[in-house]
C-alpha cells in the first residue's frame, strides 16, 4: 500500500525566519522617544518634580507614553500594511521587549537593589504581553472603523 499521499516530504513545509532588521527599523522611532520621554520623567521626578510626579502619578503617566507609543505603532502597521494582525502582534512584543528593558533598566539610575534585577525580568515579560496585546487589537480593531480604511 502506497502511503505517499500521507507523508509530509522536506520540501513541502517551507519555514521563512523572522526578519528582525524589519521589525526593530519598524518600530525603532516611536520607541526610542517613550523610552526618552520615560527615562526624562524618571530622572526629573528624583530631582526637580518631586513634588509633582511621585509614586503612583508616574507609573500613570509612563504607562499612558506607552500605551500611545503602543498604539501609535498599531496605527503604522495598519497604514502601511493594512489588517495583519500577527504582525502588529509580533510588531508588539518586539517594542515591548525593547520598552520594557528600557524601562527597567532606568531604575537603576536611583540606585542598586537586588529586587531590580527580578524588575528586569518581569518588566519586560509584562510590557512585551501588554505591546503584543495593544497593537494588535488597534490593528484588529482598525479596520473595524469605517473612515480609517486603508487607501
Amino acid at each position: 500500500m502506497n502511503n505517499n499521499g500521507n507523508r509530509l516530504s522536506a520540501n513541502s513545509v517551507r519555514w521563512e525566519p523572522i526578519n528582525f532588521v524589519f521589525y526593530l527599523s519598524f518600530v525603532k522611532w516611536p520607541i526610542l522617544i517613550a523610552a526618552i520621554v520615560e527615562w526624562c520623567l524618571r530622572i526629573f521626578s528624583v530631582g526637580i518634580l518631586d513634588g509633582l510626579l511621585f509614586g503612583a502619578r508616574l507609573d500613570l503617566l509612563v504607562w499612558l507614553i506607552r500605551i500611545i507609543a503602543f498604539i501609535y505603532l498599531g496605527y503604522k502597521i495598519f497604514k502601511h500594511y493594512g489588517e495583519v494582525p500577527a504582525m502588529g502582534a509580533f510588531a508588539g512584543v518586539v517594542s515591548g521587549t525593547i520598552l520594557g528593558l528600557a524601562s527597567s533598566c532606568s531604575r537603576f539610575v536611583e540606585g542598586f537593589k537586588v529586587w531590580k534585577i527580578f524588575n528586569v525580568i518581569t518588566e519586560t515579560t509584562i510590557m512585551a504581553l501588554v505591546g503584543c496585546l495593544v497593537v494588535f487589537i488597534v490593528v484588529y480593531v482598525w479596520d473595524l472603523i469605517p473612515n480609517f480604511k486603508k487607501k
